[in-house]
């Protein structure tokens, strides 16, 4: 039963710092997104046009991080490079 406490308290903290490590990013651009949106004059609203740029550029790039091995692969990388990999 404490096993899986410890389990799931691990969990959570494993989560937090995966979502502030992405988070990062998010608080160095928002100021300014926040400006362009609040002058932006578009029919769709001020901040429906940038919720779209943001959904779509961050669906962009987790499919790229999703295929980044066969990127990798298509860019010239190769299993040669990784046989003498003893990690850190």
């Amino acid at each position: 039963m404490m096993c899986r406490n410890c389990m799931v308290a691990a969990g959570v903290q494993f989560g937090w710092a995966l979502q502030l490590s992405l988070l990062t990013p998010y608080i160095q651009v928002l100021p300014c997104v926040r400006i362009w949106s609040d002058k932006c004059s578009s029919k769709y609203g001020r901040r429906r046009p940038f919720i779209l740029a943001g959904s779509l550029m961050i669906s962009v790039a987790v499919t790229i991080i999703g295929f980044s091995a066969d990127i990798g692969y298509l860019l010239g990388d190769d299993d040669e490079d990784h046989r003498n990999f003893k990690g850190t």
